[in-house]
């Protein structure tokens, strides 16, 4: 099971990312997760989002560049070392991961990394994470964290 992702390009200068955060607050679109990725000149905004078919229409209507990308939430213990452990699952069966970041659940005792594969080895991230005994989360669990 994947989790659908926006990632937005942005200018990195000063107001740009209250801009995006100000469209998308007055339009009733939640963040469950954000990551941001930047250099001199401009940054990526990975987004997590409450409603991703109307985040992507009001980004489109307002003339944002961005792309969808489908990524593994993955439900670890919120321990020292959990982390480590997926990473390692993944390791195992060779399987490269372009980037990861994490989300804090205030509902439970476990949190929630993000994990992005590489091309054509996300089915076998999941099978492999859920053959070890992790919990792959769902769009709609991901909502409720």
């Amino acid at each position: 099971m994947f989790v659908k992702q926006l990632s937005i390009f942005i200018e990195n200068k000063a107001g740009r990312l209250a801009e995006l955060s100000e469209l998308l607050a007055n339009n009733g679109i939640d963040l469950r997760a954000i990551s941001i990725a930047d250099t001199k000149e401009f940054g990526i905004v990975r987004l997590i989002v409450s409603d991703l078919d109307k985040a992507v229409k009001i980004l489109t209507d307002d003339g944002w560049v961005f792309k969808v990308t489908p990524v593994i939430a993955v439900k670890i213990p919120d321990e020292s070392g959990r982390m480590a452990d997926v990473l390692r699952v993944l390791t195992d069966e060779n399987i490269g991961v372009e980037y990861i970041y994490a989300v804090i659940s205030h509902n439970t005792k476990d949190a929630c990394i993000i994990i992005r594969v590489v091309d054509k080895m996300g089915e076998k991230a999941v099978e492999a994470l859920n053959g070890k005994g992790y919990e792959v989360y769902t769009p709609q669990q991901l909502s409720e964290l």
